[in-house]
């Protein structure tokens, strides 16, 4: 975290900028271990269980890169399936399941309502932080056909560099999510 912290600071100070929002991607392997939901890192032992990334720790981490004053939106891109084969996996039931829906505020004509999303509690990141996933808990993560990245990765670029976009130049968070939701 200390190190993340550091570059913030240097990367304003070059920018001349007062804040910053962070964009995250990590592409990898994840698992369930002893109940929890963890991230392998390339180096990882099966056999070693220091060597998984707990996700909780992950969003505790950025919940304090968050509390800078200096930080402002923090959206995490996670290109991962938690159904390692090497490992037992727990199958979801939906009493573990929170859902997600924001109450419906009256709309202007022809804007899109915000998706309502269904997580899984052991992948619910904490509230100022937006995170997507390349597939629930019960899903797996695909490779892209035509391309060296998963369908996911694909899409999630696709999205960003405008084709998510509803016509006004400006890709959102609500349209990011339709976008890849619907392609994916």
């Amino acid at each position: 975290v200390g190190y993340i912290k550091e570059k913030i600071v240097t990367n304003l100070e070059y920018s001349e900028k007062d804040s910053l929002d962070l964009l995250i991607y990590f592409s990898g392997e994840g698992t369930t271990y002893n109940g929890e939901k963890v991230l392998l890192p390339y180096d990882a032992d099966s056999n070693n269980s220091m060597t998984f990334f707990p996700l909780k720790d992950l969003y505790e981490d950025l919940s304090r890169i968050q509390k800078m004053s200096e930080v402002g939106n923090i959206t995490l891109f996670m290109d991962v399936d938690f159904n390692n084969p090497a490992f037992e996996q727990n199958i979801v039931k939906k009493s573990d399941m929170v859902d997600n829906k924001k109450k419906k505020k009256k709309k202007k004509k022809k804007q899109p309502e915000e998706p309502i999303v269904v997580l899984p509690k052991e992948l619910m990141p904490p509230a100022p932080i937006t995170v997507f996933f390349a597939s629930d808990i019960n899903q797996l993560a695909y490779e892209h056909p035509d391309h060296e990245s998963s369908m996911f990765t694909y899409f999630l670029l696709k999205g960003l560099k405008g084709e998510a976009d509803n016509g006004d130049k400006i890709v959102t968070v609500s349209e990011l999510h339709n976008y890849v939701m619907k392609n994916v």
